[in-house]
């Protein structure tokens, strides 16, 4: 017997076994007809996307993901009604790894699903399929009650860039999650939005040094001789990393204003910031 005709009773035997009345045998399966990139397979895979079992159902879809068939989309977009929330939030998140542009609306109505996990995946999904009609309802999603929803909500509009929902992202720095408050500063600083600025200037004085380096790197952004002042201010942030890059800022604005503050920056503890300030100061031609 030749090696294809040894293939066929393979797969023939596979395909019996995923009507087996054990989920296992089932799901494993599935696993053993992933190499087998044929229509009869693809069809019988397409199938166990009704499975009762959530864990063939899974199966199924992981092993379907990366197969070119319109129809595994469309089974997938069903699926984001299934009562069971497991089902819905690999649903979403299976959609992000296919990259088909088609699940971009479902997903934006999976923002609202009531189960979280499915309202995180759905943002990160939207960040993935990297369509600007989901600015809008991503932009609602920083309203949203789970801190990681809000998260993921912000991480995909940094992708989404240059997006400009300023209002919303400003309403941000002040969000209880550190994460979200240092993406916001970090978008506002990538839309150059002068509106923003007098709020990033308040978001210097965050607890979180993560999110004051953040706020750095949009008022660097940002630019301009306003944003001389606060940044010489941040030379003095108890965090050595918010100091090395106001320094750094400095340097490319080049206003004298801030040589002085940059020779006293020379003595700074660290040395990340020492460096940074000498690097800074060269810009001035006064060495």
């Amino acid at each position: 017997m030749d090696e294809n005709q040894i293939d066929k009773r393979n797969i023939k035997e596979l395909l019996d076994e995923l009507n087996a009345f054990d989920w296992t045998i089932r799901a494993k399966a599935i696993f053993d007809l992933k190499n087998y990139d044929d229509h009869i397979v693809t069809n019988a895979l397409i199938d166990k996307l009704n499975d009762d079992n959530v864990n063939v159902w899974l199966s199924a879809a992981n092993v379907l993901k990366n197969r070119k068939d319109p129809r595994i989309v469309d089974s997938l977009i069903k699926t984001l009604s299934d009562n069971r929330n497991e089902v819905r939030w690999h649903s979403v998140y299976i959609l992000g790894e296919t990259g088909d542009k088609r699940a971009v609306e479902p997903t934006i109505k999976a923002l609202e699903d009531e189960c979280v996990e499915a309202r995180i995946n759905a943002a990160k999904t939207l960040g993935k399929l990297g369509d600007k009609k989901a600015i809008d309802a991503l932009t609602k999603a920083l309203e949203d009650d789970d801190s990681t929803v809000r998260k993921e909500a912000i991480s995909a509009l940094n992708l989404l860039s240059p997006a400009k929902p300023i209002e919303a992202l400003v309403k941000s720095l002040n969000d209880s999650d550190k994460r979200v408050r240092s993406l916001a500063a970090i978008i506002l600083g990538k839309t150059k939005s002068v509106k923003a600025f007098d709020d990033l200037i308040g978001t210097l004085n965050d607890e979180d040094h993560i999110v004051r380096v953040s706020a750095v790197y949009a008022i660097d952004k940002i630019g301009g001789e306003q944003a001389v002042g606060p940044l010489i201010k941040a030379l003095k942030d108890p965090h050595w990393e918010v100091r090395s890059d106001a320094a750094s800022a400095l340097g490319k604005i080049g206003n004298n204003a801030a040589v002085v503050p940059l020779l006293e920056a020379l003595k700074d503890e660290n040395a990340f910031v020492r460096k940074s300030a000498v690097k800074a100061l060269e810009k001035f031609d006064i060495f």
